[in-house]
């Protein structure tokens, strides 16, 4: 049963982006259990080895075993059919039904093999898969894209081409593949497509704060889904406050934080046997922490000292009653 399941009316639907190494079923699960619902949880993208095998993390993360819940979308990053047709059969075959097309991975080393962002100046090569899977896989397909990989017109080519295909959803970054994180979203762009695209559209990028929700959402009143991943990460509290309107945090927030990152931990001890990768694993979420929550680098200062597994699990139990010099 969840320890905690914060119960909110829905006024816009609420997506845990794919981040690797970040949204595995680790942290999936811990975050459902302890956080409560969010709408949907997309699984960091499956990708095809050298030796053309699945990667093995990747397929490990979304075994139904290690996916409790029925709100996880399994993402593949491909660039041609054959790719996509075997991730798409495996995907299958464990039961899934909807697959989510990465178009939006940023990252140099991705993008020039024509994956991920990389082949959103080809909107054609795209098309043409589209076409091929579509009649050969029993999934409903969707799709997450940045606005393009050299600049964001990529996008006014692609889009309308999209509107001829069932697809359940589009999903936009609302920046171009070379930014990587820099920069800033092109809302006047986003604005832009809105009319262009009959799916439904999905807004993604930079929504860290109530804040900054509430602002998008004023000036894309019309959209009612929101997909959200670092700002999620650094404040798992970000979902609830959202729906409640409120910039403040729960009043109980460190205990159920504390409760969250136990879960956490003991997920990724039971899954490795390596205590100091496991503690340098929490440190890269801590980096994260340290900006989002409340006192965050008070707490991260504190983490940074800790050398052992018990000290970490102290640090812990001890969370709740952590307060701020």
């Amino acid at each position: 049963m969840p320890l905690h399941k914060y119960q909110f009316p829905m006024r816009d639907f609420l997506y845990l982006a794919p981040l690797q190494s970040f949204t595995d079923h680790h942290f999936r699960n811990a975050f459902q259990q302890v956080l409560g619902d969010v709408d949907r949880f997309y699984a960091p993208y499956l990708k095809m080895s050298n030796d053309g095998t699945i990667k093995s993390g990747p397929k490990i993360d979304i075994l139904p075993a290690n996916n409790p819940f029925e709100t996880v979308v399994p993402q593949v990053m491909a660039c041609n059919t054959a790719d996509f047709l075997l991730m798409a059969d495996y995907i299958t075959d464990l039961g899934y039904t909807e697959i989510n097309w990465n178009l939006g991975c940023p990252y140099p080393m991705v993008a020039k093999r024509d994956l991920g962002s990389g082949i959103l100046d080809k909107p054609e090569k795209i098309i043409q898969i589209i076409e091929t899977v579509l009649p050969n896989m029993n999934l409903k397909l969707g799709i997450k894209m940045r606005m393009g990989y050299e600049s964001t017109e990529d996008i006014l080519t692609l889009l309308p081409q999209l509107n001829a295909y069932p697809l359940t959803e589009i999903i936009v970054h609302a920046r171009y593949g070379k930014q990587l994180y820099t920069g800033s979203c092109d809302h006047d762009r986003f604005e832009e497509i809105i009319p262009l695209c009959k799916h439904r559209l999905v807004y993604n990028g930079d929504i860290e704060t109530v804040q900054d929700f509430q602002t998008l959402k004023k000036r894309f009143p019309t959209i009612t889904d929101w997909m959200i991943g670092r700002g999620a990460i650094a404040n798992p509290f970000l979902f609830e406050m959202i729906q409640e309107n409120s910039p403040e945090f729960p009043m109980d927030w460190q205990t159920v934080f504390g409760e969250f990152l136990a879960l956490l931990l003991d997920s990724h001890l039971q899954a490795s046997s390596n205590d100091g990768n496991t503690l340098l694993k929490m440190k890269h979420y801590w980096e994260y922490f340290a900006t989002g929550i409340e006192d965050g680098s008070f707490h991260y200062k504190r983490f940074k000292k800790i050398k052992t597994i018990a000290a970490y699990q102290n640090f812990i139990s001890e969370f709740s009653e952590i307060e701020a010099e």
